[in-house]
């Protein structure tokens, strides 16, 4: 069993963090292994399959629960969790409260998906 938390940002955005449950006997580091963007959605299927139809696959499923898409060309996992489920863990409400404005870049265009969140463009890489 690994190690978790829940902080809030002075921006207000809410962050979970947590370690593995593997015994890390390496020094001490600063180094991030994992970075996953947790989105809370109303369905979760419904969710899933607006992502699929959109070019994302399916890394992991749990059933209607918590689906992990597959982003090999980025550094962040994006995952879809029961927004109840998830607002429970960090200790909100379902519905939330302030600002609900986020703003995603990545490959697959600008799209706002069915609990709207809204994706923008990946803006060009230089060199790339």
């Amino acid at each position: 069993m690994g190690y978790g938390g829940v902080v809030q940002d002075p921006g207000g955005a809410i962050w979970t963090v947590a370690s593995s449950s593997k015994k890390d006997t390496g020094p001490a580091s600063t180094q991030i292994d994992e970075i996953v963007l947790q989105l809370g959605v109303e369905d979760v299927a419904a969710s899933k399959k607006f992502y699929v139809d959109r070019g994302f696959s399916v890394a992991k499923s749990y059933g209607r629960k918590y689906v992990e898409l597959a982003t090999p060309s980025s550094p962040v996992t994006l995952s879809l969790y029961k927004r109840r489920a998830l607002a429970k863990v960090a200790g909100v409400a379902p519905e939330g409260t302030g600002s609900h404005r986020l703003a995603i870049g990545g490959d697959a265009g600008p799209f706002t998906d069915p609990d709207g969140f809204v994706w923008e463009a990946a803006p060009a890489r230089h060199g790339k």
